[in-house]
């Protein structure tokens, strides 16, 4: 049975979402419709219609007279501060690709006078994201990581500046930086060049393969790059990394009972640490017992040095702070994919012969 409080709360969220769809696109001043024609176009009571109102009233967004009617009034302007909304499942407590993104990303915008505020969007509609930002007076915004084009097209009509980073939707609504497809690709074919042919593979998926479609792309390369090039595969070489790592070392177990042994294997970045430390424990030699070929390069000072390819998060703040800045001096804006180069250390070296 649905309690009355929750059946309420449904139907002010409702009156909310309609108001915001009437309010953003009017002009400063602009009259919204009466409470008649709100309560026909909701189907709700007077009571809920006015408890919208007045938390619209409350947050800034609207001016109630009662002689006039209701009206759109305009916040007061946060010029300087930017809202990075993130759909990240990555804990941003810890070193990470993500964790550096943000931090290089707030860093630049510093140094040009800005302020970036980091908020997770968790399950709030794009309504309640919009009510939010025009409440602050939040005219810029930075989406990470959206998994629907919604949030994009809904803010990207209403707010001064609305650009997407790495979104993990496949619609193009705002001018965005997305991942660069053929990372996989690229890894097998500098693999064969240096004589490798056993190639396993660790991806990182989570625990939920929806919220990762630029990894399932690069897994799925990797099998068709290895059928193309007739290139075995033993089932043990290929492991699925879940959340935090938790099962890594059962997986790197499983590798290395293998027969033949994969020569070398393509890691996520974020595994690296965790990685260094299982080869130390097991005396396993990284670069001549098994080379070790990383994804998205994570800065952590590790000996032997790491062989990688990365779009470096570092190197995305910039490409894509610098598409920000074009598009706050009114310039056109391109989307983009981010770049990728090779970063030859000593994890991945030339395969002898018969090796």
């Amino acid at each position: 049975m649905v309690h009355k409080e929750g059946i309420r709360s449904l139907k002010i969220k409702r009156v909310t979402e309609y108001l915001l769809n009437v309010l953003l696109p009017l002009p400063y001043g602009g009259k919204l419709p009466g409470i008649r024609t709100i309560r026909k176009e909701t189907g709700v009571g007077q009571s809920a219609v006015t408890h919208a109102l007045r938390q619209l009233e409350k947050d800034g967004l609207i001016r109630i007279d009662p002689e006039r009617g209701t009206f759109r009034i305009k916040p007061v302007e946060n010029s300087n501060e930017i809202r990075l909304l993130h759909w990240s499942v990555s804990s941003l407590e810890n070193p990470g690709f993500v964790r550096t993104l943000f931090d290089t990303l707030s860093g630049l915008a510093a140094a040009d006078g800005r302020k970036i505020t980091v908020e997770s969007a968790g399950q709030r509609s794009k309504e309640e994201i919009a009510e939010e930002l025009f409440s602050q007076g939040i005219s810029r915004c930075i989406l990470f990581g959206a998994q629907s084009a919604d949030f994009a097209d809904y803010l990207h009509t209403h707010l001064k500046n609305c650009l997407e980073l790495l979104p993990r939707h496949t619609g193009q609504v705002a001018a965005e930086l997305r991942d660069s497809p053929e990372m996989t690709v690229m890894q097998i074919e500098y693999l064969r060049k240096l004589g490798y042919r056993r190639i396993g593979y660790l991806h990182f998926c989570g625990n939920d393969f929806s919220l990762y479609p630029v990894q399932v792309i690069r897994l799925l390369d990797y099998y068709r790059m290895m059928a193309e090039n007739d290139l075995h595969v033993d089932p043990r070489w290929v492991f699925h990394c879940e959340e935090n790592y938790g099962n890594l070392e059962t997986g790197m177990e499983l590798i290395m009972k293998s027969d033949p042994r994969p020569q070398v294997l393509i890691v996520p970045g974020s595994a690296l640490d965790r990685l260094y430390a299982w080869f130390k424990k097991h005396r396993i030699r990284i670069g001549k017992d098994l080379a070790l070929f990383s994804q998205d390069e994570v800065e952590l000072g590790l000996f032997p040095e790491v062989t990688a390819i990365t779009n470096n998060p570092a190197d995305i703040a910039r490409t894509f702070w610098r598409m920000w800045q074009a598009a706050e001096r009114g310039e056109k804006v391109e989307s983009a994919h981010t770049e990728l180069l090779i970063r030859t250390g000593q994890t991945v070296p030339l395969l002898k012969s018969g090796s």
